[in-house]
This record gives structure tokens, C-alpha cells and sequence, in this order.
């Protein structure tokens, strides 16, 4: 089931290896403190593998996006086919101004990002410091959107979950036993001009990495399956997610990405996919 939203690092194409990582369909409540496009929660709902969901992040722009989807699909999409379509480019920057301006809730925002998750470079969401869209105009020889068909299966599979605003840390701490998270935080960089952490105005630096890892390990401490994807880098395998702390590497697959402006520079990365807790199936 593909997402409606671009995104970079969309798992999309790996989430039925991800999905493999957790041996089995969730028991209990099935977490996502780094929703981004949803693409995990997405495939395993419709495989039947997830009930009950909470579905988090720490930007309150996107999650927005999602809860309009889920509750008020046919007011987005009437909204969204008000937006500029032929003279889309030339209209990108008052889009874009429109947006940052506000207000951030309603349908009128969800199709202003929908509009501009298609219309900016790469599909690439970006903020900065004062947490305004800086993301410039995609070079794109038309405006595409996703058919109303998907919209509709994306809403569908949306309904009953607990869409939340917060912060990764409060939702580690609710998973439990028989309970399944998936983790997909921005990523170790590659080198230092690589880095790309800044999808909402809070940075997510190595102490956030760190973090991370140790709430993973009582999250299982406590009975859940916890997977995690990165960078398939020495300090991810032997210091975040070492295997002397009881993670184990799944999986190390190559990915293409294409953020770069230089299209030369597009290549596919190596990354992990690594999982700590107990193996529960379904009885």
C-alpha cells in the first residue's frame, strides 16, 4: 500500500522486509513514533499484521495531515483542487508563503502540503530554526498527485488509530508487553555535508540517537518488539544497536536516494535494519 505523501526515506519499498522483522502480527498496540508518510503502518495494516495503532511525531504540521485525511478526506481533497495546477510554478513561493503563514489545522492546510509535498523539490519536507517551509521549487515537468482511489484506501486504513503529536520519547515509554514498534528516525549521517535532520525545527543529534536506543531496550525490557532502521554505518552496528546489548542486525539492505540536486550524486546507500525484544505471534 503506497503512501500519499512523499517522503524522504520512505520505506515504502522495504516495508514488507521491516514487516518480516517482527516474526509475526501484533498482539497488542503497534507504535510509530516517526510516522513521516506512514508507509510501515500503511503495509501492515492492510496485510491484516496491526489492530490497534498510535501513530506519533514531533511535528504537529504533518500529523495534521494525516488526522484530515483519516476524518475529513472529501473536504482535503475539495480544498486541494483549488490549488494551482497549470501555473503551479509560478505560483510556488505565494504557495509556500501561504502555508508558513498558517493557520496549521483544518483541510485548507492538509492540501496546502499535499500541494507542496508534489510541488517543492524532491518531496522533500524541511524546516528551519523559526520552523518555517524552506524547501525551493521542484524542477518537475508537471504537477502529479496521487489518484483519489488511494486517497481513499490511505483514509480507510487510517481509521480507529491514535494520531498524536509528541515527542519519540513519550511514546517509547507506552509500549509494553506483546506490543510492536517500528522506528524510523532521521538518520546518522553519511559525512558531515550529508546530514539531514532538520524535517521539523527541533534538531535530532547524536544524543537523540543515543536516546533512542536506550528506551528501545526497555521497551523490550518490558515485553515489546522494538525495529529500527539507520544508516548501516560502524557507530549505528557497534555503539547505538550493538549486539552486545541485545540488538540484532536483521537485515542490511541497499537503498537508493535521491535528495541530492546533483543527479550524479544519487546512489544507493547501505542501510540496517535492527530489531531487540521478544519474538510474539499471534496464538
Amino acid at each position: 500500500m503506497k503512501p500519499v505523501l512523499k517522503w524522504a526515506g520512505n520505506k515504502h519499498r522495504l516495508a514488507e522486509q521491516i514487516s518480516d522483522a517482527f516474526a509475526g502480527p501484533c498482539e497488542g498496540t503497534y507504535f510509530e513514533p516517526f510516522l513521516g508518510s506512514g508507509a510501515v503502518f500503511l503495509a501492515r495494516r492492510a496485510a491484516g499484521e496491526v489492530g490497534e495503532a498510535v501513530l506519533s511525531d514531533f511535528n504537529p504540521k504533518l500529523v495534521q495531515v494525516h488526522v484530515q485525511i483519516r476524518d475529513a478526506l472529501d473536504d482535503v481533497l475539495a480544498e486541494l483542487d483549488k490549488l494551482p495546477k497549470d501555473d503551479w510554478r509560478e505560483r510556488y513561493y505565494e504557495m509556500r508563503d501561504a502555508f508558513n503563514a498558517g493557520p496549521h489545522a483544518g483541510p485548507a492546510h492538509a492540501a496546502r502540503f499535499l500541494w507542496l509535498n508534489r510541488a517543492g523539490f524532491n518531496g522533500l519536507y524541511r524546516e528551519n530554526r523559526k520552523g518555517l517551509f524552506n524547501v525551493p521549487v521542484g524542477r518537475y515537468k508537471s504537477l502529479n498527485f496521487p489518484a483519489e482511489e488511494r486517497f481513499r484506501r490511505v483514509s480507510e486504513l487510517l481509521q480507529g488509530t491514535d494520531l498524536r503529536v509528541g515527542s519519540f520519547e513519550d511514546t517509547m515509554k507506552l509500549a509494553g508487553k506483546r506490543d510492536q514498534v517500528y522506528c524510523d528516525p532521521p538518520y546518522v549521517p553519511l559525512n558531515v555535508t550529508a546530514a539531514f535532520t532538520a524535517y521539523c525545527k527541533a534538531p535530532f543529534g547524536l544524543k537523540q540517537q543515543q536516546d533512542l536506543a536506550l528506551l528501545s531496550q526497555k521497551a523490550a525490557w518490558r515485553g515489546a518488539r522494538v525495529v529500527l532502521s539507520n544508516h548501516d554505518l560502524p557507530l549505528v552496528r557497534h555503539e547505538l544497536y550493538p549486539e552486545s546489548g541485545g540488538f540484532q542486525h536483521f537485515a542490511r539492505p541497499h537503498v537508493a536516494r535521491a535528495i541530492s540536486r546533483r543527479v550524479q550524486s544519487r546512489k544507493a546507500v547501505q542501510e540496517i535494519i535492527a530489531l531487540i525484544g521478544p519474538i510474539v505471534t499471534a496464538a
